[in-house]
């Protein structure tokens, strides 16, 4: 079970647009849900000073979905998940950030190793989570986070 307690950061009530894509949310496939999730998590992020310095990065360990700078700069780098769920009617209470199970995190930790040796500069790495919840058709809540586990936990 992913650990939140003390490093939980609620981002909640936050308004998103949905992009104009005619597809209705209760009708798109898991994949782009999950797309869709990443694309209000990356506009959160920006929205909020962040720089998102890749999406969907790749290395033979499988794919981080937003590497991240908080303050935009520096040497620190954030490693983000984003698990996004439909959240619609009696599903309301869903928690994404539950997926992010113990393969997921061992996963993540090996990705931050590919991501350092790739990219020298880095000299911290910090491992987030964004849940969303998609509560209606152009509406979401998101959570976020903040060092939602560490490379030894």
């Amino acid at each position: 079970m992913l650990d939140t307690n003390e490093h939980e950061r609620a981002c909640e009530g936050e308004a998103t647009e949905r992009p104009r894509e005619a597809t209705p949310v209760s009708e798109l496939t898991p994949r782009e849900l999950g797309m869709r999730g990443e694309d209000i998590a990356a506009a959160y992020l920006e929205r909020h000073g962040w720089a998102v310095l890749e999406r969907n990065w790749r290395c033979d360990f499988g794919e981080v979905d937003i590497v991240a700078r908080e303050d935009g700069r520096g040497s620190d780098v954030v490693l983000l998940e984003v698990k996004t769920r439909l959240a619609l009617g009696e599903r309301a209470d869903v928690m994404p950030e539950l997926a992010v199970d113990r393969a997921k995190r061992d996963r993540y930790r090996m990705l931050a190793l590919c991501y350092v040796v790739a990219h020298p500069e880095v000299e911290t790495v910090r491992f987030d989570v964004i849940a969303i919840n998609v509560v209606r058709e152009g509406g979401a809540r998101l959570r976020h986070l903040s060092g939602a586990f560490s490379l030894d936990s």
